[in-house]
């Protein structure tokens, strides 16, 4: 059996699951309400956001991009920011970054491919700032705090987007927060918190 036939044959067995335990469960995933998340996570394969989050279909919007970075000429995330913000009035953003994430890797250990290393610059301005800190450290105590680092980045760069603002001015939404998942634990760490541009004290969440 190839990989192909495997997911469609374990795509019609997860619909008679759904249909056995619940005969409507299709009707109501069509007309699911406006979700009050949006995610902003690492393009990764290892976590499951739903599933991490324990969260139904419809709670939770999702996107994921390299490093999970936040970026204004990312045309694809703008329209999202946009139309969560603007026409769903989104009330929560989480920006949260993953241990174990390959972009952290990139950056750390280097990498030839340029299109990698041209999405990753940003990234790398971070670690550039911050290697006398980052240096000393070994790879997984880098990676860890890499990733924090850039976590509050990317809240903050968030904050600063004329969508965010406007928000803002017109409202108390959408507050924004910055997780780290430890794939090791299972766990999150709150990094960063900012309602309506003031930060917040964080705090450890599970």
């Amino acid at each position: 059996m190839t990989t192909r036939e495997r997911i469609l044959l374990e795509s019609k067995a997860w619909v008679m699951e759904k249909l056995t335990l619940d005969k409507g469960y299709f009707e109501r995933l069509s007309s699911m309400h406006v979700p009050e998340i949006l995610w902003i996570g690492s393009s990764d394969s290892l976590v499951p956001v739903r599933e991490i989050t324990n969260t139904e279909p419809g709670e939770i919007l999702v996107y994921r991009n390299p490093g999970n970075l936040i970026k204004e000429k990312d045309l694809s995330l703008m329209a999202l920011l946009q139309d969560a913000v603007e026409i769903s009035r989104i009330k929560i953003i989480i920006v949260c970054g993953y241990s174990h994430c390959s972009s952290l890797r990139e950056v750390i250990k280097g990498t030839d491919k340029h299109l990698i290393r041209e999405w990753l610059v940003d990234l790398r301005a971070i670690y550039e700032l911050y290697h006398e800190e980052l240096d000393p450290l070994t790879y997984e105590q880098k990676e860890r705090r890499l990733a924090e680092l850039n976590i509050e980045q990317q809240v903050k760069n968030l904050s600063r987007l004329d969508i965010i603002q406007k928000a803002w001015r017109l409202g108390s939404y959408p507050k924004l927060y910055g997780w780290y998942f430890d794939l090791n634990t299972g766990s999150f760490t709150e990094i960063v918190a900012i309602d309506k541009g003031v930060p917040i004290d964080t705090h450890r969440v599970n």
